[in-house]
């Protein structure tokens, strides 16, 4: 993967995101990152913003389901971080019928969700659901949704969209129903 990311772009409570268009899959890659005092994870991670420096050990890298390999051998052995499914302060949430492997990661205490391919927010559509046509099984992808109005959140992260930074259950309800 050779792309040109948009340098970080700060969200606050040790979120990150940056991105870039990957034309070969004719789709723009988001990826999230989060500080903490035990180290930085990196959600789905793509090519470094050139002009950032990188992150420093210990880094976690995070793939939010199988489809996701992206760069994350490649940030791995760059930042001499570890590929994982778990992370410390992250709640695990399967999202079954979405791409294989799909899980988000609800962070409790900033009450923001880190999400794959379940859900996108890009224009011209804004937030939906992942295409029937890439689902394993949208029925069940719809059912595995909705159990995120059990969540309190307030921010989300994509990993194809910008992020949502103020009420996001309010904006994610409508999908829910």
């Amino acid at each position: 993967m050779s792309l040109s990311p948009a340098q970080l772009t700060p969200h606050g409570r040790g979120f990150s995101t940056w991105h870039a268009y990957d034309p070969s899959c004719k789709a723009e890659l988001w990826s999230t990152l989060y500080r903490s005092a035990h180290g930085t994870t990196l959600f789905d991670p793509i090519n470094w913003p050139q002009e950032t420096p990188l992150p420093t050990p210990p880094v976690r890298i995070i793939r939010t389901n199988t489809n996701h390999d992206r760069f994350c051998q490649g940030m791995a052995g760059l930042v001499h971080g570890t590929v994982e499914t778990e992370v410390a302060g992250f709640e695990n949430v399967p999202l079954s019928g979405a791409g294989e492997g799909e899980t988000a990661y609800f962070h409790p205490e900033s009450k923001s969700l880190v999400v794959g391919d379940a859900l996108i927010n890009l224009p011209p559509h804004g937030l939906t659901l992942l295409p029937d046509k890439y689902c394993t099984d949208p029925i069940q992808l719809r059912q595995s949704v909705r159990r995120l109005s059990q969540l309190p959140i307030e921010r989300i992260f994509f990993a194809h969209g910008a992020p949502i930074v103020h009420d996001g259950l309010s904006v994610l309800n409508p999908l829910l129903s």
